[in-house]
């Protein structure tokens, strides 16, 4: 345990801090927090102050650091494995990155598991800040809106399960969707499917109406399938070079290991 110190004029600074238990404090952020405060010193020495005495953390986003209450009893971080992601949108709110991929399904509540590497969705093309390099970076816009979780902006279950369908090799726990397919395709807007996938090739339609059907929505899966554009299959859903399961109604080789109702 590590005892940090405060003085008068920092005192009623960190208690609003402490109230309002932000994950990362921006620079202008925390030029507000101490004007409110009645701390009139630069922020450039509000900011050594709190970083000397272990309230702040440095980040690799510039211009934004992780708050570190009293209730860690020291200056250390929460661990947190989204921080540059949050410290990003922070700096830059209208950024357009989001949780993705298996990242997603988790902070959606679907998968037991966090990924051993966290997924950030961006569009092509767009440079990636070097804080978010460590990340997995998927290149895909959701048309569907996106849902917070953690005040983070999150896939929704649509986009999920159409990224899935589209670009199966880029999502990397298949053995474990299983456990949650169902309530995540029950989650699906129709509409919303419809234009996450518009403009694709009808593998993509395949596979997604494959899904929903493994997850139980046989109406709605059928439904897809018949808006789908017009190709000739087989379509892969994994590896090609693996021994699939063949779905005659869908033409979809699935050889993803994906198991429903797995543990």
């Amino acid at each position: 345990m590590t005892a940090r110190s405060s003085t008068p004029s920092l005192g009623r600074l960190l208690e609003l801090l402490e109230l309002e238990q932000p994950r990362v404090v921006s620079r202008d952020g925390l030029e507000h927090v101490a004007q409110e405060a009645g701390v009139h010193w630069p922020i450039n020495v509000v900011l050594q102050r709190l970083r000397e005495r272990g309230w702040l953390l440095d980040l690799k986003t510039r211009g934004v650091w992780e708050f570190a209450p009293a209730a860690r009893a020291g200056a250390y971080s929460a661990g947190d494995p989204l921080i540059e992601l949050r410290a990003t949108l922070t700096r830059r709110p209208d950024a357009p990155f989001a949780v993705a991929a298996e990242s997603a399904a988790y902070l959606l509540g679907y998968a037991s598991r966090r990924p051993a590497r966290e997924a950030v969705s961006a569009p092509a093309g767009l440079t990636v800040p070097p804080a978010l390099r460590a990340y997995r970076v998927v290149r895909w816009v959701p048309r569907a809106p996106l849902v917070k979780r953690e005040s983070l902006p999150v896939w929704s279950p649509t986009t999920l399960v159409a990224f899935m369908a589209a670009r199966p090799s880029l999502y990397r726990d298949w053995p474990n969707a299983g456990e949650w397919l169902g309530p995540a395709a029950e989650a699906v807007e129709g509409d919303l499917l419809h234009a996450e996938l518009e403009g694709r090739s009808r593998a993509a339609w395949a596979r997604a109406a494959y899904l929903l059907d493994l997850g139980g929505q046989v109406a709605a899966a059928a439904r897809l399938l018949e808006d789908a554009p017009p190709d000739a299959g087989p379509y892969y859903l994994g590896p090609r070079n693996r021994q699939g399961r063949h779905s005659g109604a869908f033409d979809v080789i699935d050889s993803t290991g994906l198991e429903i109702g797995a543990q």
